[in-house]
């Protein structure tokens, strides 16, 4: 692992159970919802600052190298309106590969972003931006810039929350609910390699 995940949430987590069915670090303060339907990057903590609430009944997809501040709000499902208890079908929360998204903003269901997206303090994604290097603002955010900050490195054993990249594949396989990954769903669902 590339970065050292603090005791107080290690031991929330596989002792006392806290956000204990979340295959990579969280907060105890975070609140986590379907951890079988996030597909998460290499170096992506979704959660680990407090006050996060992560609902992924429709699916979230993070790429590698994603920062996520206190207070974010990943939620991926509508609720129908003509029945509460349901939800509408939407394609699932794509976040690309390192991005930021500042402490207190909310990302709405079936929004997309592209690599490298900035999401400044407090904003509200409502809609996709599929603009590499675009820093967004606001309430309904908008593309207020572009960026160039270089990509940071990722150590080579980097892994998937505390799944190890190596047995990632495998772990996908056996535990995440495919069906809400949208087109990432046939990297899993094909044969593993070597598979007769």
């Amino acid at each position: 692992m590339s970065r050292s995940v603090p005791w107080r949430i290690r031991l929330a987590q596989h002792l006392v159970g806290i956000n204990g069915a979340a295959y990579w670090p969280m907060h105890p303060d975070s609140q986590l919802a379907y951890p079988n339907r996030v597909l998460l990057g290499r170096d992506s903590w979704p959660g680990i600052e407090p006050l996060c609430y992560v609902s992924a009944n429709m699916g979230i997809v993070i790429g590698d190298g994603v920062r996520i501040g206190r207070e974010v709000g990943l939620i991926s499902g509508d609720h129908d309106p003509t029945r509460l208890t349901s939800y509408v079908q939407v394609d699932p929360q794509v976040i690309g590969n390192h991005c930021i998204i500042e402490e207190g903003c909310t990302i709405l269901p079936g929004v997309e972003l592209a690599d490298f997206c900035i999401v400044t303090r407090g904003s509200v994604v409502t809609k996709s931006c599929l603009q590499p290097r675009a820093v967004l603002s606001g309430n309904p955010a908008k593309v207020v810039g572009t960026h160039d900050r270089p990509a940071p490195s990722i150590p080579a054993d980097a892994g998937h929350g505390y799944v190890p990249a190596a047995d990632f594949d495998a772990f996908a396989r056996r535990n995440l609910r495919h069906q809400y990954l949208g087109r990432f769903r046939a990297a899993f669902t094909a044969p593993a390699p070597g598979a007769s």
